[in-house]
């Protein structure tokens, strides 16, 4: 594993890699604790607040098995009474999961999963991420990929993904690539709300924290 990129939980297989967002809540004061946290097996958990342009909530995401694909989830959750809920989406094939995170303890987390699975977390000493990058889909109208380095994107038609984060502890070369759905062409691609590029692919130095949005529309002609 590159030791400049800290991933969020699939800390080990690229940045955590959504084909949608689920449904998410405002950021709400009794929610406390985020970072990154670790149990006995060395399953992984991470919870932060992410703050995109058309939603903001506390992402989750949670690696609980020995393949780095598969049994890794991420997706965005509702804070309710010092609680955080919702279903969470697997990187790889496996079906989404629904999952309860509370707090435990003096520091720690609770995550129960519908099935019955229960399972407790405590603080990782992983170092905190200081550049922070989503890449996400405005609207249904493609999909996103990204490389590191200047290395050309792969898009796996099996699993589209709409959203990515990206976590750097030092400024990185990328590049990202769209990829519009029959029916739709690409655009533009926005940073931080403003117009940044009409190239469907680009490589950048990802050197500060970022949101960049891939726009699509729908194609009235061949």
């Amino acid at each position: 594993m590159k030791k400049t990129i800290i991933r969020i939980i699939a800390v080990v297989i690229a940045a955590v890699m959504l084909p949608t967002f689920t449904a998410c809540g405002g950021k709400n004061d009794k929610w406390t604790r985020k970072g990154y946290f670790s149990d006995e097996n060395n399953h992984m958990l991470s919870v932060t607040y992410m703050e995109l342009d058309d939603e903001s909530g506390w992402y989750v995401g949670l690696m609980i098995g020995e393949d780095l694909m598969e049994d890794s989830y991420g997706g965005m959750v509702e804070e309710k009474n010092g609680v955080l809920s919702g279903t969470i989406s697997s990187s790889g094939s496996k079906a989404d999961i629904n999952v309860t995170v509370s707090e435990e303890g003096k520091n720690g987390l609770k995550v129960e999963i519908k099935d019955g699975k229960t399972y407790h977390f405590t603080p990782s000493d992983m170092p905190n991420a200081t550049i922070i990058v989503t890449v996400n889909v405005d609207g249904f109208g493609g999909n996103i990929s990204y490389a590191v380095g200047s290395k050309t994107p792969e898009f796996d038609p099996d699993y589209p993904y709409q959203s990515a984060q990206i976590n750097l502890a030092e400024p990185t070369e990328y590049t990202i690539a769209a990829s519009p759905n029959e029916g739709y062409k690409f655009v533009k691609w926005t940073k931080n709300g403003e117009d940044y590029s009409t190239d469907i692919m680009f490589t950048t130095t990802l050197d500060e924290s970022a949101d960049f949005v891939a726009f699509f529309e729908e194609s009235t002609g061949n």
